[in-house]
C-alpha cells in the first residue's frame, strides 16, 4: 500500500524459478526490471512496456554505438536494423483468442498441439512474433487456468488481464498483468484454486485496506541483452548462468 501511494515502483534484482527448462532462453537465476503502476489497467501496462523496450533500445543506439558496431562486425549483422526497426514500428496488439485462432490455421505443424487454454510453447510464440506480425507483439487476456491468483479476472469470466510481450527470435520479453485489486473476486479464486486464504492473508490485506487498480510486469534483462546484442544464448549474457541440474547437493 505504501509503494501504490508513490504511483510509480521499480524494483531490480534476481529472480529463482524452479522450472526444469534446459534451454538457449531459459536460466533457474536471472535479472528482472518490475514496474508497478497505480490506476493502470491492462493497455496502459503495455503501453508503458512499450514505451521502456523502445526507450532502452534508443539510449542503446544513441550511447552505445561503437559496442553496437562491435556486436554488428563480430555477432549478428543485424542487431542494429533491427533495435532501429523496433523504435520506429507499433507493437502488435494481439488477444489470446485470436491467437489460437492464427496457430490453428498456421500452414506448419507444431510439436505441441494448439488448443484454446493451453500455455504457449517457445515455438507458438516465436511463430506468432516472427512468422505471422514480424514485429513485437502483445499477447494480452489469457485463460485464468494458466495464470497466477492475482491476475485480474475479466468480465467474461474465463480470461484474466495477462499481457506477454514476444519479440522476434526471442520470444517472451516481458511477462505482466493488471492485478486483481477486489478482494471477493480474490478470495474466490484462491478458493477455486483450493488454496490456504490464512497463508495469504499479508496479500489479502494490501486488497483489504486501500488498494487501488494498478499493473506491472517483468522485464526479463539478459533475454533483454540477448535481443540488443543479437547473442544466441542468454547463457553468454550472464556472468555465472545457472540452469536447471547443474548443482550437485
Amino acid at each position: 500500500t505504501y509503494c501504490l501511494a508513490l504511483s510509480k515502483v521499480y524494483t531490480f534484482g534476481p529472480t529463482f524459478r524452479a522450472e526444469n527448462s534446459n534451454t538457449s532462453r531459459h536460466l533457474a537465476e536471472f535479472w528482472m526490471v518490475e514496474p508497478e503502476t497505480a490506476f493502470a489497467d491492462l493497455h496502459a501496462n503495455a503501453d508503458l512496456a512499450e514505451a521502456l523496450l523502445k526507450f532502452i533500445f534508443q539510449a542503446v543506439l544513441e550511447e552505445r554505438a561503437d559496442d553496437m558496431a562491435f556486436f554488428a562486425q563480430r555477432v549478428d549483422q543485424t542487431c542494429i536494423q533491427r533495435l532501429e526497426q523496433v523504435v520506429r514500428s507499433s507493437f502488435e496488439r494481439m488477444d489470446y483468442d485470436e491467437a489460437i485462432r492464427i496457430l490453428e490455421q498456421a500452414d506448419r505443424s507444431f510439436e505441441f498441439p494448439i488448443a484454446w487454454g493451453m500455455d504457449l510453447q517457445s515455438e507458438h510464440e516465436r511463430y506468432l512474433a516472427e512468422d505471422y506480425v514480424g514485429r513485437p507483439l502483445v499477447l494480452m487476456n489469457y485463460p485464468k487456468a494458466i495464470k497466477s491468483f492475482y491476475m485480474r479476472l475479466n468480465e467474461d469470466g474465463r480470461t484474466v488481464a495477462a499481457m506477454d510481450v514476444l519479440a522476434p527470435g526471442i520470444g517472451e520479453i516481458i511477462g505482466g498483468s493488471q492485478r486483481e485489486e477486489r478482494l471477493d473476486v480474490l478470495d474466490a479464486r484462491l478458493d477455486a484454486l483450493g488454496m490456504n486464504k490464512n497463508a495469504y492473508n499479508w496479500y489479502r490485506d494490501l486488497r483489504r485496506y486501500g488498494s487501488v487498480p494498478h499493473a506491472g510486469f517483468g522485464l526479463g534483462f539478459e533475454r533483454t541483452v540477448s535481443y540488443v546484442t543479437g547473442m544466441a544464448n542468454v547463457r553468454d549474457v550472464i556472468p555465472f548462468p545457472r540452469t536447471p541440474r547443474s548443482a550437485d547437493f
